[in-house]
C-alpha cells in the first residue's frame, strides 16, 4: 500500500512538472526572450537544483524525507507561479533558482523514501517501476503541455499545471515515513565507509559529471531544438518529446528483467555504448522524422539504465545518508548542467549550424562516460551485493 502511494505521488507531481517543462521555455520565447536569455533562466534553475537542492536533501536525512517533500510541494508551485507573473529578469532568475532547488527532491528524496519502503528483494523492481511511471506520466505531461499550450495558450496551461501539482499532497500525507533524527556532522561522516562503497560512489559521481555536461548542452532545450530546426508547433513538439518518453517508460517496465537476464552493469554498458553514435548522428540529421526517431532512441537507451544504477548505488550507501549522497550527486549533475545550459545559447547562436557543434561536443562527453561504465562493469558486475539485487543474473 505504501509503495502504491509513492507511485501515485510520483504520477501526479511528474505529470505537472512535465507540462511546466514543455511550456515554460516556449512561454519565455513567446514574450520575446532569445536563446541566450532562456539558457540563463534554465541555468539558474539548475544552479538552484545544485545548491538549494543539496541543502534540502541533507535536511531530508536530518528532519525526515516526508517533511521535506511536503515543503517542496508548496514552494515548487509558488516559484513557478511567480516566474509566470513577473517580467523582472532578476526576479525570474531568483524564482527559477528556487524552483530548481525544490524540483530536484522529486529525484533525490523520493529515491531515499523508496529505499525506506522496500527490501533488497523487491527494491530493484520498485525503483524501476517508479522510474517507468515517471517517464510514462512524462509522456502524458508532454502531450498535455503541447495540446493545452496550443488550445488554451501557454500561460493559462502553466497556471493549470501549477494548481494541479498541489494534488500530490494527498498521497504524500498518507505515506508512513520513519522520522530520521540526525545531525549535519553525522550525515557527512563517511569514516565507516568501506573501500568498495567509496569507489562505487566515485564512479557514480564521475558518470554524473560526464553525462551531466554532455546532456546539459541540449536536454533542457528539446522544445527549442525542434522549433529552430524544424519549425514545429507547440503541439508537434509535445508529441515529439512524448514519443521519446513513451519509449523510455515502456523500456523501464522491463529494465529489472533485462538486468536479471544479462547482468545489470553489462546491460547498462551496452545501452550507453549504443547512445554514442546516435548523439553524433544528431549533429548532421536534418530530416524531422529521422531526427525524432534518433532523439527518441537516444533518450530510451540512456535512461533505461538509470533504475539499475540508482538501485545499486543506494543499496551500497547507508540508509541514513541516501538523501545526502543523492543530493551531492544532484549538486554535481546540476552544476555541470547549469554551465552547459549557459553555453547553449552561445554555441548555437542564431545559426542552425550551431547545433552541429553542440551535438559533436556532447558526443565526446558521452564517449568518456562509456569508458567509466566499462570500468564500473569490470569491478562490480560479479559483486555479491549486486547479485543479491539481481539474484538471477547469469
Amino acid at each position: 500500500m505504501q509503495v502504491r502511494l509513492l507511485y501515485l505521488y510520483t504520477a501526479i507531481t511528474v505529470t505537472m512538472q512535465s507540462i511546466i517543462q514543455t511550456d515554460m521555455n516556449l512561454f519565455f520565447r513567446e514574450i520575446g526572450f532569445n536563446n541566450a536569455v532562456v539558457g540563463n533562466i534554465t541555468s539558474a534553475s539548475l544552479w538552484g537544483a545544485a545548491i538549494l537542492g543539496l541543502g534540502v536533501s541533507i535536511f531530508a536525512d536530518i528532519l525526515g524525507r516526508k517533511r521535506m517533500l511536503i515543503v517542496a510541494l508548496v514552494f515548487f508551485p509558488l516559484a513557478n507561479l511567480a516566474m509566470i507573473l513577473t517580467n523582472n529578469m532578476s526576479l525570474i532568475l531568483l524564482f527559477s533558482f528556487i524552483k530548481g532547488g525544490f524540483m530536484v527532491v522529486s529525484h533525490t528524496v523520493v529515491q531515499a523514501l523508496a529505499i525506506d519502503l522496500t527490501s533488497p528483494k523487491n527494491r530493484a523492481q520498485v525503483i524501476g517501476l517508479n522510474f517507468g511511471i515517471m517517464m510514462g506520466v512524462g509522456v502524458l505531461g508532454n502531450f498535455l503541455g503541447g495540446a493545452f499550450g496550443s488550445w488554451l495558450g501557454l500561460q493559462n496551461t502553466l497556471f493549470l499545471a501549477v494548481a494541479g501539482y498541489l494534488f500530490g499532497l494527498a498521497p504524500l500525507l498518507a505515506i508512513q515515513d520513519k522520522f530520521i533524527c540526525g545531525s549535519i556532522r553525522s550525515v557527512f561522516d563517511i569514516s565507516h565507509f568501506n573501500k568498495e562503497q567509496k569507489v562505487i560512489i566515485v564512479f557514480h559521481f564521475l558518470t554524473t559529471v560526464t553525462i551531466g555536461f554532455g546532456a546539459g548542452l541540449f536536454i533542457h532545450f528539446g522544445n527549442l531544438i525542434f522549433k529552430d530546426l524544424f519549425n514545429m508547433s507547440t503541439f508537434g513538439i509535445g508529441i515529439a518529446l512524448a514519443i521519446a518518453q513513451m519509449g523510455t517508460a515502456i523500456s523501464n517496465v522491463f529494465t529489472h528483467r533485462m538486468g536479471v537476464y544479462f547482468g545489470p552493469l553489462k546491460f547498462k554498458l551496452v545501452t550507453q555504448t549504443l547512445v554514442v553514435p546516435l548523439i553524433f548522428s544528431m549533429a548532421f540529421i536534418r530530416n524531422p522524422i529521422f531526427f525524432i526517431i534518433v532523439y527518441a532512441m537516444r533518450f530510451v537507451l540512456m535512461n533505461s539504465g538509470n533504475p539499475i544504477i540508482n538501485t545499486i548505488i543506494n543499496s551500497y550507501v547507508p540508509k541514513d545518508k541516501i538523501s545526502t549522497i543523492a543530493g551531492l550527486n544532484a549538486f554535481m549533475n546540476n552544476s555541470v548542467r547549469a554551465v552547459a545550459a549557459m553555453l547553449f545559447g552561445y554555441i548555437v547562436g542564431a545559426s542552425i549550424e550551431g547545433y552541429t557543434t553542440l551535438f559533436v561536443i556532447s558526443g565526446i562527453f558521452y564517449t568518456i562516460n562509456v569508458l567509466i561504465a566499462y570500468l564500473m562493469y569490470k569491478r562490480y558486475e560479479n559483486d555479491p551485493q549486486v547479485k543479491e539485487l539481481y539474484h538471477h543474473s547469469r
